[in-house]
């Protein structure tokens, strides 16, 4: 069997997951910017510091003697001669080094210059420490030369590892306390649907007359609570209807099946002074009746109180009331007199109309103590002195 995650646990992976994508494109673009704002720095800083020593040594005399410049922060200077054979002067982390660089045409630099590292075995080790560079022209009293500036260390690189390690360890903190607070928030959001939950629960097992407790407002916590109050209204409508159908057809079943019992028990009892015939017609009648009752009970399992189809015709209801006086006399020793009914006619469906005239008749049966008078009139007749026989 598969076991899925509650929707508790699958809403806070699916938030944990989008934070853990949104912060993962915000860790490139901080690691980027700061590079980016690391590199122009750096990039400021050695064109400030070429442009001080332009100043400085095109006015000076080193051609004799090679000047050892002193460090400008992480920044190196180099200058050489323009056929890049001699070393005029350099800063102190690199003063023994040849030639690190040649110039080279870039239209992307202020000078149209950007420095190639020139690598063989005398300048490999020097080349690096070396991680961002320009170029420009200097004048000197010799001449034309080059003068070249570097970032010396790896202050950038160990910039962005501390940054890297920084967001390594602080987004999955981010990510776990993220994902808590989601699992609380969610927790919080779904325990009125988890109270409906068990509420709806106690109901079903206990009592469909109960409700759910409406909270108020028309959020969707609200209109779900109208809505499964709503359910259990129809699920309790339909379980008093499934009562009433059973004790119908209780009812309906035991009409039918009395009358024949009570004729064959009496033709038992004295069949020589049985009308044979009339006890056929009675047991032929009431087991039609029971067909007709089998046939509405399959109809009434196929509709509701709210959906039962009628079919309305004129009815004899004196004729009815004749048909159950008939079927009293022939299974009780009741009186039975019908001198009040008179021809009536009415609008609806046969079907019911017999069967409500059968239950009536049945239920008067049951209490009566030794005659039973039928009555038919349109309402609105003049009354009418009924003789007792």
């Amino acid at each position: 069997m598969e076991h899925r995650l509650s929707i508790r646990a699958r809403l806070t992976l699916s938030f944990v997951l989008a934070i853990a994508v949104v912060l993962g494109f915000a860790a490139v673009a901080l690691i980027n910017l700061v590079h980016r704002s690391q590199v122009t720095q750096a990039s400021n800083e050695i064109q400030s510091a070429i442009i001080q020593y332009q100043a400085r040594l095109s006015t000076s005399d080193f051609a004799r003697h090679f000047t050892v410049l002193p460090p400008t922060g992480d920044i190196v200077v180099q200058v050489t001669n323009a056929q890049l054979t001699h070393v005029y002067a350099a800063s102190a982390p690199i003063a023994e080094a040849p030639v690190l660089a040649k110039p080279v045409t870039s239209f992307s630099t202020p000078s149209g210059l950007t420095p190639e590292f020139i690598a063989n075995k005398l300048t490999r080790g020097t080349i690096k420490e070396l991680s961002l560079g320009a170029v420009d022209t200097i004048q000197t009293v010799h001449g034309q030369g080059y003068i070249f500036g570097f970032v010396y260390g790896s202050a950038i690189s160990h910039s962005q590892g501390v940054l890297i390690f920084s967001v390594l360890v602080s987004f999955p903190l981010i990510l776990l306390m993220s994902g808590g607070l989601i699992w609380l928030g969610i927790g919080l959001a779904l325990a009125p649907v988890e109270a409906i939950r068990r509420r709806v629960d106690a109901i079903a097992a206990e009592d469909l007359t109960e409700r759910v407790p409406l909270t108020g407002g028309d959020d969707e916590i609200a209109r779900m609570a109208r809505t499964v109050n709503a359910m259990l209204d129809r699920l309790d409508a339909a379980s008093r209807f499934q009562q009433e159908f059973v004790s119908n057809a209780s009812h309906e079943l035991r009409s039918p099946l009395t009358t024949l019992l009570a004729t064959t028990e009496r033709a038992l009892v004295a069949p020589d002074a049985m009308n044979w015939p009339d006890v056929a017609e009675v047991i032929v009648r009431e087991g039609r009746r029971l067909d007709t009752i089998i046939d509405d009970l399959f109809w009434l399992a196929r509709h509701d109180e709210h959906h039962v189809e009628t079919q309305s015709a004129e009815v004899d209801l004196d004729d009815l009331l004749y048909e159950e006086a008939s079927r009293v006399r022939s299974m009780s020793e009741l009186g039975v007199d019908t001198s009040a009914v008179v021809p009536t006619r009415v609008v609806g469906d046969l079907t019911m109309l017999k069967r409500m005239v059968r239950n009536v008749v049945d239920n008067a049966m049951r209490y009566a103590k030794g005659e039973l008078r039928f009555d038919a009139h349109v309402e609105g007749d003049p009354p009418r002195v009924l003789k007792r026989p």
